[in-house]
């Protein structure tokens, strides 16, 4: 695949706020012209990243705005940089940022392996609590990062595109909307490279996403899917909330109102969020 440039435009969602990345193949990832990006975004980009990163002349536009790119740092985006071997674009040392503890803010985390996800989970816990959820509700909101991290692994096993296994994970919390964007993404197979040969007859995305939303695995012989069935459910009926799933080329948004579809660029592997509202 080519690598990037990033022009930046809004889709028309149904709570108006999913910010999507549409790509025109130049010669870099340009992130020169964004004014910010939200949890989705920083995940998109890292996706972007892993799937260009053996490509000739690779190259990263780090964003000309300084809050935007303070806040990049903060977030840890230079550790992905420096891990993909993006090393002049790696260096933010002439960006000053105090590295003081944000409640509001999960950094971007690459865990590459299923022990590492799980040891991972009491600080996500950790993290709901510190957004203002109550006990319960965090303990529901990190069962669904559970079960998102364990499609991740269950349907790449040995099955990895490329050399870069695991997932890709961001949070925020907006607490004046006492709303939490959570996204992670892996550069894996995807839907319809997981459920294809348990179901030939898929000819898209926008299927395959479908599918495994009803509760449907790729994994012949054994009984369990029912993982994605659970994330809506808890996600829309105890947090009023949204699912938006896009792998491959397909987009799909699941909330209390409606189930959309989208045609979408094509990206390698899934990106999953879920956005929550809490008391």
């Amino acid at each position: 695949m080519d690598i990037f440039i990033i022009l930046y435009y809004i889709i028309n969602m149904s709570l108006n706020y999913q910010k999507y990345l549409q790509i025109i193949k130049e010669s870099a990832i340009d992130l020169s012209s964004l004014d910010f990006l939200y949890p989705w975004d920083k995940v998109m980009v890292s996706l972007l990243l892993i799937e260009s990163k053996d490509q000739p002349g690779k190259k990263i536009i780090l964003p000309k705005n300084q809050d935007l790119l303070k806040y990049l740092k903060r977030m840890h985006l230079q550790e992905i940089l420096k891990e993909l071997a993006y090393i002049e674009e790696a260096e933010f040392d002439s960006v000053e940022v105090p590295e003081h503890y944000n409640l509001n803010l999960q950094e971007l985390s690459h865990c590459k392996y299923r022990d590492e996800f799980d040891a991972r989970l009491g600080h996500f816990l950790g993290m709901f609590l510190n957004f203002g959820m109550e006990l319960n509700d965090a303990k529901l909101a990190t069962a669904i990062v559970g079960e998102l991290g364990n499609n991740v692994f269950d349907h790449n096993l040995g099955k990895w595109p490329t050399d870069v296994s695991g997932c890709i994970i961001a949070a925020q919390n907006f607490p004046k909307l006492k709303k939490i964007e959570f996204a992670i993404g892996d550069p894996g197979i995807g839907f319809l490279g997981s459920l294809k040969a348990a179901f030939p007859e898929l000819d898209s995305d926008i299927k395959a996403i479908k599918k495994g939303l009803a509760g449907n695995t790729g994994r012949i012989g054994e009984n369990r899917g029912n993982g994605l069935k659970y994330i809506q459910s808890w996600t829309i009926k105890n947090f009023s909330g949204m699912l938006t799933i896009h792998s491959g080329g397909g987009v799909v948004e699941v909330s209390e109102e409606k189930t959309s579809e989208y045609q979408g660029i094509k990206i390698l592997g899934t990106l999953a969020q879920f956005v929550i509202y809490y008391k």
